[in-house]
Formats: structure tokens, C-alpha cells, sequence
């Protein structure tokens, strides 16, 4: 099969612009990874039951350049707290939305206290708060 110069220069000018559209759909600069926090609870019943915490976290100082996805406000996670074997005890975590990395303050309403700590979020951590304690491991 033969192509003449016209035809040759079309399909590589097709090849071009198919290559150059799949380059724009994703192709090109990879975007940083989402980041989620995991924030665990650890309590003790109230009357025999164990009560779910909400968790708020707010934004202290966000670095630039945070992924398209990401939050950048503040927000409340709610955890789901059960009951130890030992009847006594309550523990439950859960991970947040995406965040943007800097300094978040995460502020925790237990049943003793209100608990709160400002870490910085660059990739995947913990956040862990024990009811009793006034700030978070």
C-alpha cells in the first residue's frame, strides 16, 4: 500500500492531535496523592452506653499547591464509638475527607473534656484522643 505525501502528513497530523488531547484528559503533570488523617477515640461508657464523638478540624495554616481535590475548610468528622468487651470501655476511628497539607487543629468533644492538638498534615497520620486527656497523641 502505497500513501502519497498529503495523506502521509494528514495521518501524522491526526496521530499529533489524538496524542496532545490524551496528554490534556491526564496524561501530563501527575497530581500529589489526597491526603486523609485517621482519628481514633478511645473513651469509657456514660450510663452503660458509649456516646459518638465528633471531631472538628479546622485549618491553622495551609501550605500552596494543595491537590484540586483536597479541603481546605474546616469540617467536623463524626466517630462511631462501641463498646469494649470489658463493658466498660469505648474506641472507634475513622479517617477524614481529603485533606490539604499544613497545620490543622483537631478539636474533640469527650465526655470528660474538650480535647484539641494542631499537627501538621503532610501525608497519611493518626490522630489519636483518649477521654481524660486534654490534647491528643
Amino acid at each position: 500500500m502505497h500513501f502519497s505525501s498529503k495523506t502521509s502528513l494528514f495521518l501524522v497530523t491526526a496521530a499529533a492531535v489524538a496524542f496532545s488531547g490524551l496528554a490534556a484528559c491526564g496524561g501530563g503533570e501527575t497530581e500529589a496523592p489526597l491526603i486523609n488523617t485517621t482519628i481514633n477515640i478511645q473513651s469509657i461508657t456514660q450510663e452503660g452506653n458509649c456516646e459518638d464523638v465528633n471531631v472538628k478540624v479546622t485549618p491553622v495554616s495551609i501550605l500552596p499547591g494543595a491537590p484540586k481535590m483536597s479541603n481546605n475548610k474546616e469540617f467536623v468528622t463524626p466517630i462511631k464509638l462501641t463498646k469494649g468487651a470489658d463493658g466498660v470501655s469505648c474506641t472507634g476511628g475513622a479517617a477524614t475527607i481529603p485533606m490539604a497539607p499544613g497545620k490543622w487543629k483537631f478539636t474533640a468533644n469527650l465526655p470528660s473534656q474538650i480535647a484539641s492538638c494542631e499537627r501538621d498534615i503532610a501525608g497519611a497520620s493518626a490522630v489519636g484522643f483518649k477521654d481524660g486527656e486534654p490534647s491528643c497523641s
